[in-house]
Order: structure tokens, then sequence, then C-alpha cells
């Protein structure tokens, strides 16, 4: 009698812990609209993208910002997942901003990515760890 009732108390520990576990949904980012393109943030955690579109909707072109490689020895994977916070034009590029506060910037002739200094541009935001 005792083993089975030990049983389901584990099983609820159990079941409990791993509901604490996952992480909180990423916060929505607006589009930014430049000269008649909109520029959005997509991504699945692994892997976060900018989409161009025009206004009606149709993907233009998109570029991959960053990966986030997971390591299975840090825990879940879904406690490790990073996605895009901010994006904002500034001239000719569109700076982003993940949820790491590290920034990106991306040349809109080129679709070129390069790391990028945030300074004062995004109004600040409690690092994810």
């Amino acid at each position: 009698m005792r083993r089975p009732l030990i049983g389901i108390l584990l099983l609820c520990l159990l079941g409990t812990i791993s509901t604490w576990a996952k992480r909180v949904p990423p916060k929505d980012v607006p589009p930014v609209e430049v000269s008649g393109v909109r520029y959005s943030a997509h991504g699945d955690g692994r892997n976060a993208y900018v989409v161009a579109s025009d206004l009606n909707g149709k993907e233009l072109w998109r570029v991959k910002v960053f990966h986030t490689r997971i390591e299975f020895w840090r825990g879940e994977e879904d406690n490790q997942w990073v996605f895009i916070s901010d994006l904002k034009s500034v001239g000719n590029s569109l700076l982003v901003r993940d949820e790491k506060n590290r920034c990106y910037s991306i040349d809109l002739n080129t679709r070129h990515v390069k790391k990028a200094q945030c300074d004062n541009v995004f109004p600040s935001q409690e690092p994810r760890h």
C-alpha cells in the first residue's frame, strides 16, 4: 500500500517541476516599415530571421540574424531558446536586439548581418539568461 502512494507522490512532484521549467512565450515584436517594405521578426528559438515583405504580405526576402546552439548539459531546450525582442530602422540599416541584449545590424541594400552596438537605441530590458 505504501509503494503505490510513494509512486503517486513522486509522479505529482515531477509533473509539477516540469511545468515550472517551461519558458514564457516571447513578446510580440511590432514590424518596422521602411519605403513600402515591412520588416518583421521570426524564429523558433534556435534560429532568428528578419523577413522583408511588401505591404500586401508577399515575402521579398529573409535573412538569418543569429543561431542559438542548444547545449544538452544546460537543461531543457526551451529554456535556452533566444528570440528577437526589438527592431528599429536607423538610416539604411535595421537594428535587431535579442532577448540577451545582443544587437545586430542588417544593411538593407546588401542584406549583410553584423554584430552592432545598441547603445541607447532601444529601451532598457532585463536580459534573459
